[in-house]
């Protein structure tokens, strides 16, 4: 039906999102830690540092479609943070 049509689609928008926040997650952390990703650039990396450091819009715009608090994910980050300095 044209409803579970769009409840896959949802799902599938809703995977994307999710992935990308896992991968701002581990793009900070390596920066963090100076270590490298395979695929990710010096300057991503501290891009999705700032990010969620600085609760930017793009931190924001992400939780907005996984339903995460992004306020909430940047304390925990910056608590991460100094708990492995």
């Amino acid at each position: 039906s044209t409803f579970e049509l769009g409840q896959e689609a949802g799902a599938a928008e809703y995977r994307l999102w999710r992935a990308a926040l896992v991968l701002m997650v581990k793009d900070a952390k390596a920066h963090w830690l100076n270590k490298t990703v395979q695929g990710a650039t010096e300057e991503d990396k501290e891009e999705a540092f700032d990010a969620l450091c600085d609760c930017t819009w793009m931190l924001k715009r992400i939780c907005t479609y996984t339903g995460h608090d992004a306020e909430a994910l940047s304390e925990g980050f910056i608590k991460w943070c100094s708990d492995t300095a």
